[in-house]
């Protein structure tokens, strides 16, 4: 799906994703120089944006590295609940600073799925920033709080992002997959922006034999993968 003319799309959402905090971090830097301040807060902004770039930049290469065959990611025995609950602790900074609260949910004890460590913890992320950032790009706050969830379903364990009664479809998603690139805002019902992290996280979970689909959880709704249990450990 990514390959060729697609992974050049996606290369190109990303680069304009990437322009959001780098632009940020410069009109603010040039504006201290013009006001001959240096206050406390604006250096914790700027060093935010920077941090969120330089992990945005390593998440998008390594997706563009997959989608290229230039790598691959091995599978091994990983933890949701503890990889949850870490992404979470990463985006909390971000979420704060957009107005978002951030929840994680376990539904109960689980055995290690099969995944790759560094490449969920990437396609976390990405997925992240997207749902994070809408918040005050869009105009309308559509996110005032996300959880980051985990649960059991007769095909394996789902793990996700979903946000307060968002009515999406699946159709829609899949619309947006192939508008990649095409569209300045491809999937609008569930984040503003080209979606760029949203794309890259689909790159990096069907590297590791799943994809990110339309998930539902109570009355909220998001994107979400399904991972296969571990046969090589369990939790005592």
């Amino acid at each position: 799906m990514y390959a060729g003319k697609d992974s050049t799309a996606t290369l190109q959402a990303v680069a304009e994703q990437l322009k959001v905090p780098l632009t940020i971090i410069a009109r603010q830097a040039e504006l201290n120089q013009a006001l001959g301040q240096t206050e406390a807060d604006d250096l914790r902004a700027m060093h935010l944006q920077a941090t969120t770039a330089l992990t945005l930049i390593d998440c998008y290469l390594l997706g563009l590295a997959l989608a290229q065959g230039q790598t691959q990611l091995e599978l091994e025995p990983v933890s949701l609940s503890s990889m949850l609950t870490s992404t979470a602790h990463d985006l909390y900074y971000l979420a704060r600073q957009h107005g978002v609260e951030l929840e994680v949910q376990v539904a109960g004890r689980y055995a290690p799925v099969m995944a790759n460590r560094r490449g969920l913890k990437a396609a976390l992320l990405s997925l992240g920033y997207d749902l994070i950032s809408s918040n005050n790009t869009s105009g309308d706050n559509r996110y005032r709080h996300l959880t980051l969830a985990a649960h059991r379903t007769p095909h394996g364990l789902v793990a996700g992002m979903y946000g307060e009664y968002q009515d999406i479809e699946a159709h829609e998603w899949r619309t947006a997959l192939k508008l990649c690139g095409q569209a300045g805002q491809p999937f609008t019902s569930l984040c503003a922006g080209s979606g760029a992290g949203l794309f890259v996280a689909d790159i990096i979970l069907r590297s590791m034999t799943t994809q990110l689909r339309v998930g539902r959880r109570q009355k909220e709704a998001g994107l979400a993968a399904t991972f296969l249990p571990s046969q090589q450990l369990v939790f005592i």
